[in-house]
């Protein structure tokens, strides 16, 4: 759900806005202001429960302009505007698109796409900073940064951290795509995956991870060396 605020002094411009947001799925209407000096109050107070401002340019006491410079880390922006002539200089406030006037719903069904599946990804590569590891009936909270290093043992995997090292029943495989959206854990061996923060040394056959010696896989040691700052 996108929570939408409109600012624009033209009446109806922002009426048909308001029916557009009505019946289109995913939006929800928060404001409507037709006073820019209203409306930039509204957003710097609430701009963190807002997700979406279509702003009109040309306004009496604050342009839209005025309004994009004078509040920071604003939420995604589509102009709403008669003219295209402020369209160049409207972006280099990283709005997210331009709609001109006269609206037409299917341009701005197309707005809403793009802005949608934007904070889709967003939210995507918004990440978790532990995981769950089933220990005797319960599951243990460990965070990653906790983490040494993982090793096979078997038809088990061993998980090393600060506190304690955890065994579980699973393959270095499912580990592994597990950990893919995590940065900094990476595959060095068939049998070892390392967090990269406690990295302490290396050559071209073994790691040092927490002053444990871990050996570096051939096949692996490409993947090693895109994680790793090297000059």
């Amino acid at each position: 759900m996108l929570n939408c605020v409109i600012v624009d002094d033209d009446l109806a411009a922002s009426n048909l806005l308001k029916h557009f947001v009505s019946n289109t799925s995913g939006l929800n209407l928060v404001q409507m202001s037709n006073d820019s000096v209203a409306g930039a109050n509204f957003i710097r107070e609430q701009k963190h429960s807002i997700d979406l401002i279509f702003l009109d340019i040309e306004m009496p006491q604050m342009s839209g302009i005025e309004l994009l410079s004078s509040i920071k880390e604003l939420p995604s922006v589509v102009i709403v505007s008669s003219k295209e002539k402020y369209a160049l200089e409207a972006y280099e406030y990283n709005v997210e698109h331009y709609l001109t006037k006269p609206l037409e719903y299917s341009k701005f069904l197309k707005v809403i796409e793009k802005v949608l599946v934007k904070k889709e990804k967003a939210m995507a590569q918004v990440q978790l900073d532990y995981m769950f590891i089933k220990t005797s009936g319960s599951m243990a909270k460990v965070k990653y940064d906790d983490i040494f290093y993982f090793s096979a043992n078997g038809d088990y995997i061993q998980v090393h951290t600060k506190e304690k090292m955890y065994v579980v029943n699973s393959t270095m495989r499912n580990i592994d795509d597990k950990l893919k959206s995590i940065p900094n854990f990476v595959r060095v061996h068939r049998s070892y995956i390392i967090n990269a923060d406690y990295l302490e040394n290396l050559n071209a056959e073994v790691a040092i991870v927490s002053k444990k010696v871990i050996p570096i896989g051939n096949k692996y040691k490409s993947e090693l060396q895109d994680k790793l700052v090297i000059i």
